[in-house]
């Protein structure tokens, strides 16, 4: 049996999409997950944001922001999928050592945006 990890998945899908279709989106990845061994365990949706960088000449993309337990096989088949769809412009795949620190520190993050990102300019000393 392969050993099984907790994974934080950040999927960034078209921006020009309607909210009913970026969720249909969504919610053709989270089935492809569960179908593949995988489960999610918390979901936020980040709404539509600027880009850091273009992508294909898009300048926004609607983020969502996925934990989920699964094997390596499960994780591939998901980088897999995100390949063929043309609706996911980018998406981030990592793992996390301790799935309730990590849902908890995001919940502050979203509370107070502005305080975190003063913490972290003073920690790189911007």
């Amino acid at each position: 049996m392969k050993k099984r990890n907790t994974y934080e998945i950040v999927m960034v899908v078209d921006a020009n999409l309607t909210d009913e279709e970026s969720q249909a989106v969504l919610s053709k990845h989270k089935e492809i997950i569960s179908n593949a061994g995988g489960e999610i365990k918390f979901e936020s949706p980040w709404g539509r944001r600027r880009l850091g960088y273009e992508i294909n000449k898009m300048k926004h993309g609607i983020y969502y922001l996925l934990w989920a337990d699964g094997d390596g096989d499960t994780i591939e088949e998901m980088e897999r999928q995100f390949g063929y769809d043309d609706n996911v412009i980018k998406f981030f795949v990592v793992i996390v050592d301790d799935l309730g620190k990590a849902h908890s520190s995001f919940e502050l993050l979203k509370a107070e945006p502005k305080k975190t990102a003063n913490l972290v300019s003073e920690k790189m000393g911007a």
